[in-house]
């Protein structure tokens, strides 16, 4: 091959494979997104204390130093996956409560909009229960409220919504943990129905359920 034609080469091959520098942020996107996932489900399974760097490591089909260089440590992982929702999250929720002047009303619109997004995420949902209820973690560290109501709570004042009528924080503890219940009430389903609330028609009668109850708790205050 003639020098001129080893260089035609050389630009065939480098156009075919693109750009190495995008190709890697590519790849190490996808590997962080991979992490991100895999390590959620066994975190909801067995909890921060319970599985090892090198397990995560494993289960994500990477070495321990990839999850290091992308979170910096288990517990950075932790916090990642924890956080991980915290965007779309707030979103749903604020676009549920704009241009709301009831906090029935308000109420309504979190239930329909939240219930099947959380169910599609039970894992997650998983984890922020053992995080709310306080998982075993490293002397010092200092996590943030990983409860959805935080957001909540937020829109709510920001639009000075239930102001004197009810006791936000009570309600919002409220509305989080019958969602949260139901969510991961998967035997619970199974041995009173003999089917998951994931089924249409159970999904439907809940939610009018718990529609139904927090109106009445908005009634008695």
């Amino acid at each position: 091959m003639t020098v001129r034609g080893r260089e035609c080469f050389i630009i065939h091959v480098a156009n075919k494979s693109g750009t190495p520098g995008r190709r890697t942020q590519a790849e190490s996107e996808r590997t962080k997104v991979r992490i991100l996932e895999r390590s959620e489900r066994l975190f909801a399974r067995r909890g921060f204390g319970g599985v090892s760097l090198r397990e995560l490591a494993a289960e994500c089909d990477v070495q321990h130093r990839t999850v290091q260089h992308h979170f910096g440590s288990k517990l950075g992982l932790y916090q990642a996956v924890l956080e991980r929702w915290d965007e779309e999250l707030e979103s749903r929720l604020l676009a549920a409560i704009d241009g709301q002047t009831e906090i029935a009303d308000v109420i309504d619109r979190v239930v329909e909009e939240l219930f099947d997004y959380l169910l599609s995420k039970r894992e997650w949902v998983t984890l922020t229960a053992r995080a709310s209820m306080g998982e075993e973690l490293p002397e010092g560290a200092n996590l943030n409220d990983q409860s959805w109501l935080r957001f909540m709570d937020r829109g709510l004042k920001r639009q000075n919504l239930g102001a004197g009528k009810v006791d936000l924080g009570l309600l919002l503890i409220s509305v989080e943990g019958m969602l949260n219940n139901h969510i991961l009430a998967r035997s619970h389903y199974q041995a009173l129905y003999g089917k998951d609330v994931t089924d249409p028609k159970l999904k439907r009668r809940t939610k009018e359920h718990l529609k139904t109850i927090l109106r009445a708790v908005l009634a008695d205050d």
